[in-house]
């Protein structure tokens, strides 16, 4: 059999399965049997694939028409030019929570330009994605205005699963980091086992969350790939899918020096509610972000005073 044929053939039982994206998934999972980059398996496409990369690609192929994500499967995820190690432990890093982790570090910029040190604390971390990113973003930022800020991230979640696999992406993304060049970052990294705020100390300039905000009922109503494979802890949000942004709002401002920001992600239907919790919590200059589909998902507000 062909490369392409065996694609082509892999696609078709995808589709089946009720894979929406068939064609691009048989794709990668091609690339993952055979071990080649994109370039390398186009001009390999006429060619008889060998009996050990067809048998490695059908076990994938099946793994991936029960449903399992893509991601697990592959065992990574790219996220804000980073690769992240992705397991069912952890949510699957999806590109709208960039518009979170984007307007953190635009944030963190700013505010860093006259400060000796910073702090950014990244609430239901999971992956670490955003904690990662943010914190190394910040850093590459500061070592290029020639300037040293001792940068300080900690990423908490009540998963300890969840916070082995941050640690590891952190380690990965950090070292890649100062091997390429960048030796003089100043930033240090904690991931810890916290019921939000219960393991936290001390106060931060930055606080961002992506919480558990799915309507408990709802749940069971996603695509196979979220219901069946994706941790329901990292997911559920209680009865009417607000129950981590009561206590966050409720809990935050006692974490924020003043000035200091919180920035949550949301589901759009709960722009609204959100934005509502904080203004009572005494969250000032609150903006609301939109991602690339013109939906509300990320909300940013002020401490101006101490609480």
């Amino acid at each position: 059999m062909l490369y392409s044929e065996a694609k082509k053939k892999a696609a078709g039982i995808l589709m089946e399965a009720g894979v929406e994206e068939a064609g691009v998934d048989a794709e990668y999972l091609l690339l993952q049997a055979s071990g080649y980059n994109r370039s390398t398996l186009f001009m390999k496409l006429f060619e008889e694939i060998p009996d050990e990369v067809l048998q490695k690609y059908h076990e994938l192929i099946d793994r991936r028409a029960t449903r399992e994500p893509l991601q697990y499967i592959l065992g990574n995820q790219d996220f804000m030019g980073y690769m992240f190690i992705v397991t069912p432990d952890v949510l699957i890093p999806r590109f709208d929570t960039e518009v979170l982790a984007e307007n953190a570090i635009k944030r963190a910029e700013t505010a860093a330009r006259d400060r000796d040190s910073f702090r950014i604390l990244d609430l239901c971390t999971g992956s670490g994605c955003v904690a990662t990113s943010v914190g190394l973003e910040l850093a590459k930022n500061s070592v290029a205005l020639g300037r040293k800020i001792n940068i300080e991230v900690t990423g908490a979640d009540i998963s300890e699963a969840a916070i082995d696999v941050a640690k590891k992406n952190w380690s990965v993304n950090y070292d890649e980091l100062t091997t390429t060049g960048l030796k003089d970052v100043l930033v240090n990294a904690r991931f810890i086992i916290s019921d939000l705020f219960g393991s936290v100390e001390g106060k931060f300039e930055i606080i961002t969350a992506n919480p558990p905000y799915i309507v408990r009922e709802e749940i069971q109503t996603l695509s196979p790939e979220i219901t069946e494979h994706e941790p329901h802890l990292a997911l559920d949000g209680g009865d009417d899918g607000m129950d981590f942004y009561r206590r966050i709002c409720m809990e935050a401002p006692r974490y924020l020096v003043s000035g200091g920001r919180l920035l949550m992600e949301f589901d759009d239907a709960e722009a609204e509610p959100v934005a509502e919790m904080m203004k009572e919590a005494g969250f000032e200059d609150i903006e609301i972000y939109r991602d690339l589909a013109g939906l509300r998902r990320v909300v940013e507000g002020v401490i101006r005073e101490e609480k």
